[in-house]
């Protein structure tokens, strides 16, 4: 029998926390492991926000599938904080870990599955949003330099087609000509296994519209990446995003909110949210945008982005007078007000 939930919470919910044990990634670069490793960061973020809703809880890492099920079968948890961003090793696995909960019939804060797994591949993200109009870079997927007809003109950019957190971009992802648009090709096809998605480089400012609920989604304040390279590529890469000692951490500045005038402010919102509900996104996501000439260009959309106290999700939070406490009351309403 489902239970009748009175809202605010009460004190006996159970709640369990479901991650991915951080572990070697099997393709890609060594240095990839920090990316996977900021898991724990949102992962004691959250419990600490449950310690002080006075809610009870346990965390649940995913290092084996029998013993991982076994343990939170046991729990009988009310329902689940998902941080899962993937499974030993592989970011693939991403959307199975919500599709074995909905199997299991226990509520979960986030995307569905389907969700997940269609803003994994980059490609069909941005083939769903440019039929919902919502405007994206001119791209094409490349199996193999082969394929490549000269389709978008230069300077490009290249990225893995089914990675996040920046994987497999650097500032050699910014390609000039035929040579350097050959040689990241080949990187990404064997290095991480996969397609390469080469896009349409966007000059420009670089947007993160985070957005939080479902029926009536609020967009919170918007960040901006500020870039002190004098010359292009100006990105946001692996190294800026996660390597604190590097060249391209100490260039990048994020900030938010973000200076926009009123009609720029109120595009990027418009854009961010057809995106969010195109792609089915479910109870927060963040869209990463490029402004082109003043119009806004849809880069991606992460449904499941990282929360972590100092990531641009926490940031926007801040921003909007919402505490981190009050963000996962809301995520863990959202949820259960869905299965009960």
């Amino acid at each position: 029998m489902k239970k009748a939930w009175k809202f605010p919470l009460s004190s006996d919910i159970r709640v369990a926390i479901v991650f991915n044990q951080p572990t070697k990634p099997f393709k890609g670069e060594i240095i990839d492991y920090v990316a996977e490793a900021s898991v724990e960061e949102e992962v004691c973020a959250v419990k600490q926000s449950l310690e002080m809703l006075s809610l009870n809880h346990q965390i649940f890492p995913l290092k084996d599938m029998l013993e991982f099920i076994e343990a939170l079968t046991a729990y009988k948890p009310d329902v689940v904080v998902n941080l899962c961003e993937g499974a030993f090793g592989d970011s693939d696995h991403e959307m199975h870990l919500p599709a074995m909960l909905e199997l299991l019939n226990i509520p979960y804060t986030g995307s569905t599955p389907l969700t997940l797994g269609l803003c994994k591949d980059k490609g069909l993200t941005k083939s769903v949003l440019k039929e919902y109009g919502v405007p994206v870079p001119d791209y094409c997927i490349i199996n193999s330099f082969r394929e490549w007809r000269q389709q978008i003109d230069f300077p490009l950019f290249v990225k893995p087609l089914r990675e996040d957190a920046s994987l497999g971009i650097s500032r050699k992802s910014y390609v000039r000509n035929e040579d350097e648009l050959r040689a990241q090709v080949e990187y990404v096809n064997k290095r991480y296994g996969q397609p390469a998605l080469v896009e349409e480089y966007i000059t420009g400012r670089e947007l993160n519209i985070a957005i939080l609920g479902n029926d009536d989604p609020k967009v919170l304040p918007i960040s901006e990446i500020i870039f002190d390279f004098q010359d292009e590529p100006k990105i946001f890469d692996y190294s800026a995003k996660w390597i604190k000692d590097s060249d391209g951490y100490q260039k990048t500045t994020p900030i938010c909110p973000a200076n926009l005038n009123p009609s720029v402010k109120a595009k990027l919102k418009e854009v961010a949210l057809k995106a969010y509900k195109a792609l089915r996104c479910r109870d927060y996501a963040t869209v990463d945008i490029r402004l082109k000439e003043g119009s806004p260009i849809v880069l991606e959309v992460n449904p499941n982005p990282d929360i972590s106290p100092d990531a641009f999700f926490a940031m926007a939070l801040k921003a909007s007078g919402i505490s981190y406490q009050e963000f996962v009351k809301n995520i863990i309403h959202f949820a259960l007000e869905r299965f009960y």
